[in-house]
């Protein structure tokens, strides 16, 4: 992928490299905070370089939007596999700075995204929402975005490290 992915007359959405990594990792601590846990995250600047930039495989990609040097804005993503549908995406975190959201910016970065997901052969794009973000709901929504919720019925679920741990151990099987 090159480097200048899209550019608008100010704004210029990009591939993440490893010298973006301390701003990301502010940014993701901000939609901690915009979320109401600014205790989440538990990662690492250098966890962040080793895991995207550091491995063979890259646990994550993404983008970053800016304008001039500072970066407003940044999507998080993985590669992922549905056996219904084949190469996915999921995109861990999208997030735009407070003062440059309603300019475009969100919509420009999930546009890259899913030209990205068209030259990979990607047959769909999966994430979650605040319930309660009504500009994010809104805005998903014009692009068509389905609410597994209501169309399948589906909860998203999650083990954490501790239950991971014992579930391998047998201890609550």
């Amino acid at each position: 992928m090159s480097q200048d992915i899209s550019k608008s007359p100010t704004l210029e959405v990009r591939a993440m490299n490893r010298d973006d990594m301390v701003t990301v990792h502010r940014l993701i601590h901000e939609l901690a905070k915009f979320e109401g846990v600014p205790d989440g995250p538990q990662l690492s600047v250098q966890d962040l370089i080793e895991d995207g930039f550091e491995c063979s495989s890259p646990w994550f990609f993404g983008l970053v939007a800016c304008r001039g040097e500072r970066i407003v804005g940044y999507a998080l993503c993985n590669r992922a596999y549905s056996s219904w549908t084949r190469r996915a995406f999921y995109l861990e975190d999208l997030f735009v700075l407070p003062e440059e959201r309603r300019n475009g910016v969100a919509t420009i970065m999930i546009q890259e995204l899913c030209k990205m997901a068209v030259r990979e052969g990607v047959h769909r794009v999966d994430w979650h929402v605040l319930e309660d973000n009504e500009m994010a709901l809104r805005f998903y929504g014009k692009l068509g975005a389905v609410d597994m919720r209501r169309s399948e019925g589906r909860a998203a679920l999650r083990l954490h490290r501790d239950r991971i741990e014992a579930v391998a151990r047998g201890d609550l099987l």
